[in-house]
This record gives C-alpha cells, sequence and structure tokens, in this order.
C-alpha cells in the first residue's frame, strides 16, 4: 500500500490535497534535475542545494538554487524539500504549469512553483538588492523581518550568556552576517532608518502580488521595548501608505496591550504570538526564553488582549506539531502529545484565538531532517481534531489573515476552504468578493 493510499484509508475527514501536502512535507521529494532549470524562474530556496556525488554539475556547480514553494492548480502551496528516500517525486508534465508530482510512477496530479516576483532582483534607490532588505515572500505573504537576531540566544548572565533559545529553532540565530546588512544590534530598540527605507520602496513595488504584510524580529527579552520597536515600525509602514496595500500583520512576543492598540491605530489588523506548544511542562523545556522571562500564563494573557484589540479572528499563535515528543523530558507517548495540543484548540479557539500548527522538521542536531514517523500521523490526527472544532466554533481560519497561499507548512486554510460549513462563512464570502473585484481590476 502506498503512502498516499494509507493516509486516504486512515484519515478519510482530511480533504486529499491536505493529506498530499502533509506526506509530502513529511516526506519531500526526490531530487529530479528538472528542478535545476525550474529554480530559473521560480522563488528561491533561501538554502542552497548541494548536488550528491552521483550528479554531475550543473552550469558549471554543483552547489545550486532549487525552487522554494510548489503550488497546485487549487492555489495550495507547500515548501519544496529533498529526501532521498522519499517515496514522491516532481517530474516534467505537459500539463500548463509544467509538472507533475508523482508516487513511485503513479501520476498524482499537476504542479507548478510559486513564480519569482521581478522585485526579487531588483534594487532599492541606494542599489541595495531588494531581496536583502529583511523582506521574504511566500505565495500571497510578506514576511518583513528587519531584525532578526533573537535575544534569546544570548541572554546576559553574570559573566557569560545564556542560550534560552526554543530548542527547536535555528530562525533567530544572531548571525551577524544577517545582522550587519539591517544594522541590527542587539538589546537596541531602533532600527537604522535606512533599513525601514529600503523594506519600505521594496514593499511598495507594483510586482509582490502579496496580500498580506507579516512583521516578524527575533525576540527582546524586554516585551515592553519589543512592543515600542514594532510600533516604531508601524509608524512608518503607515506613513508609507502599506497598512492600506496589505493585511499587515505583527509577529511579536507578547507585547503590552498599550503597544497592540497603538498598532491598531496605525492601521495593523492582526497578530500573532508564537507559543510553539501548550502543555505548560513542554513549554518550560521547549521554550525556555519564553517561559522564564515571559512566562506561559503572560503569553496567554496578551492573545486574550490581543483578541480586544484586534477582534476575534485576527489572532493566531503557531505551534509546533510534534516538538513534545523530541529530546530529553519529551512526552513518552504520541497520544499525550496530541492531546495537549488539541486542549490548545478547545481553549483557544473559542476564544476567537486560531491555535496553527506546522509540521516538527528537525532542524538541529546530528539526525537533523530524521524525523520519526509517529510526526505525520500525529499531524494529520491534530489537524482533523482541530478542524472540527473550528467548525463546531464556526470559526475558520481568517483568509484575510491566513489563506492557502501563504500557509506553506500548515494545513489549516487547506482544510477550512473546502469545508461545506464554511461556504457561507462571512470572511469566505468577503475574501471571493475581493479576490473578484482585484480580477476586475487588472483585467483577469
Amino acid at each position: 500500500m502506498s503512502m498516499l493510499e494509507r493516509l486516504a484509508e486512515t484519515y478519510p475527514a482530511t480533504p486529499p490535497v491536505a493529506r498530499l501536502k502533509a506526506a509530502m512535507l513529511f516526506a519531500g521529494v526526490r531530487f529530479h534535475r528538472c528542478l535545476l532549470e525550474a529554480a530559473d524562474t521560480a522563488f528561491p530556496n533561501y538554502m542552497p542545494y548541494h548536488l550528491t556525488d552521483g550528479e554531475p554539475p550543473f552550469r558549471g556547480k554543483r552547489q545550486v538554487q532549487l525552487p522554494y514553494l510548489l503550488r497546485l492548480e487549487d492555489d495550495t502551496q507547500l515548501r519544496l524539500r529533498i529526501k532521498d528516500d522519499s517515496p514522491f517525486q516532481i517530474r516534467p508534465d505537459g500539463h500548463r504549469l509544467g509538472f507533475a508530482i508523482y508516487e513511485g510512477e503513479r501520476r498524482i496530479c499537476p504542479t507548478g512553483f510559486e513564480e519569482r516576483q521581478p522585485w526579487t532582483s531588483m534594487l532599492t534607490a541606494d542599489g541595495t538588492p531588494m531581496r536583502a532588505t529583511g523582506l521574504s515572500q511566500h505565495g500571497d505573504m510578506l514576511v518583513m523581518n528587519v531584525a532578526p537576531g533573537c535575544e534569546y540566544f544570548v541572554v546576559p548572565g553574570e559573566g557569560r550568556t545564556r542560550n534560552l533559545s526554543c530548542t527547536f529553532c535555528l530562525y533567530g540565530l544572531p548571525d551577524k552576517q544577517r545582522m550587519a546588512p539591517l544594522g541590527q544590534e542587539l538589546y537596541v530598540i531602533d532600527v537604522p532608518r535606512p533599513t525601514i527605507d529600503r523594506v519600505i520602496e521594496a514593499c511598495r513595488h507594483p510586482t509582490t502580488e502579496a496580500k498580506q504584510l507579516y512583521m516578524v524580529g527575533g525576540s527582546m527579552l524586554d516585551m515592553a521595548e519589543e512592543g515600542e520597536r514594532f510600533v516604531r515600525i508601524a509608524e512608518r509602514l503607515a506613513a508609507a501608505g502599506l497598512t492600506e496595500k496589505y493585511y499587515v500583520a505583527c509577529g511579536t512576543g507578547a507585547i503590552p496591550k498599550a503597544h497592540m492598540k497603538r498598532m491598531r491605530d496605525l492601521g495593523v489588523r492582526g497578530a500573532c504570538f508564537n507559543l510553539e506548544v501548550w502543555d505548560p511542562a513542554q513549554f518550560a523545556r521547549i521554550c525556555p526564553g519564553k517561559a522564564s522571562i515571559v512566562g506561559r500564563d503572560r503569553w496567554i494573557g496578551a492573545l486574550e488582549d490581543a483578541v480586544d484589540v484586534f477582534g476575534p479572528d485576527h489572532v493566531m499563535s503557531a505551534f509546533v506539531g510534534g516538538a513534545e515528543l523530541e529530546g530529553e523530558g519529551a512526552f513518552a507517548d504520541p497520544q499525550q502529545a496530541l492531546d495537549s495540543a488539541l486542549e490548545a484548540g478547545e481553549t483557544l479557539i473559542p476564544k476567537g484565538i486560531q491555535a496553527v500548527y506546522s509540521l516538527f522538521w528537525k532542524m538541529t542536531g546530528k539526525n537533523r531532517g530524521e524525523e520519526p514517523a509517529y510526526t505525520l500521523d500525529l499531524f494529520l490526527r491534530l489537524n482533523e481534531g482541530l478542524a472540527a472544532i473550528r467548525r463546531r466554533e464556526n470559526r475558520p481560519v481568517n483568509p484575510e489573515f491566513f489563506g492557502k497561499r501563504a500557509a506553506y507548512m500548515q494545513l489549516e486554510p487547506d482544510y477550512d476552504a473546502v469545508d461545506p460549513a464554511f461556504r457561507d462563512h462571512p470572511k469566505f464570502v468577503a475574501a471571493a468578493s475581493a479576490a473578484g473585484s482585484a480580477g476586475a481590476a487588472t483585467g483577469a
């Protein structure tokens, strides 16, 4: 029995495209040389790929670029991942999208890649590549990170610093190669004005074709200082008209309510404060900085404050499905992790806070990339359970904030977009109307 056949039999409540997406996020795809030329026009992966010894060089090089994101016909989006033992492969195809997904020798469906937008090849007025301004894109969402270094990696102590970063995370590593070009200094609120000027210039470019702008950054140790940093950034975005051009959301830590209100008044419409894991003991183990410096109760309180400020359905918290099962002190039973994650949904969703789960990719340690098999089944069981809660509470994920073409590691929008219970939900009607208006305006 193939992987997709097994998943169809085991998870009938999951839409077929979500099963395919989850399977490919977990298993990846085997390398095919068609990916090399596809990278010429696809949005590029931020990490280079090293050709294996059995592969000849490509254009004289062994370190090459691959596409970043797959895009299916219905706008389902997923991150491309190469794994040698995957049952899946992408091959050239006569379909208009140019490629197809195969499981073994069985053609599953056509696919293409998220295209490289023209802005990524352009320069700002001072000659800086727009792709080096702290801006990245996945589909409908621009992610703006002009202060990537996270202070939890270097918490000051007695004569030395301590690493209290989340155990699964490398995203916020204070790498000088990332921080220096943006002028970021740890423990300093302000981002240099030229840095903001450049990223605003990139965001204002008419070819982004994005709908959302998500402000993120490395965590600060003082939540009031972090809130102030993002208020100052939001002031610049508002002055440039970007809070009207995009649905702008803040992806900060558990900042004070006063800073949320200031951002709302500037046109910021949503917030996402990431708890990462729900269980209190696992939160302390996996997120030692967030647990000891901010605290779980304060984090949850900030999410509830955000609902008061931005409104229900405009608040999310991201989680990592399966992180509770990795490392010393982990849950011994996958059912414990599932029960805990569903408890997050039962607690948060009725309050207007979406619990949004990414599949756990092991990115650190000697066995990185070798996730245990429970992760895929845990992920699908969890997503079926969360979808049932959203349906019961009549609270789909807000497509203005987080739609199918923004969810490249998550499944929630893929469930809700095809759920008959949400067909006439005001959020989906409004999103469809906005899409229709945009198409009419552009002649699409």
